[in-house]
């Protein structure tokens, strides 16, 4: 599998990585990537499930935004 190339711009970088990914995709095994695509989902069910949730006024104080609720 070939590096990821830096580009020039933004958009060369969101094309290169999406290049990548999609070759990235095309040769890994699905055994493999079926293991990944697991524990990925797993962590960030683990995640939002240990989350404290912030309500709209915390949430505004924090960016240091005016709430009007």
């Amino acid at each position: 599998m070939r590096k990821l190339k830096p580009g020039k711009t933004n958009q060369e970088d969101r094309n290169n990585f999406i290049e990548y990914w999609a070759e990235y995709i095309r040769e890994t095994p699905d055994e493999v990537w079926k293991k990944q695509q697991n524990f990925l989902i797993k962590g960030h069910i683990e995640t939002a499930r240990r989350a404290k949730f912030l309500s709209v006024k915390q949430y505004l104080k924090i960016k240091g935004e005016p709430c009007s609720r």
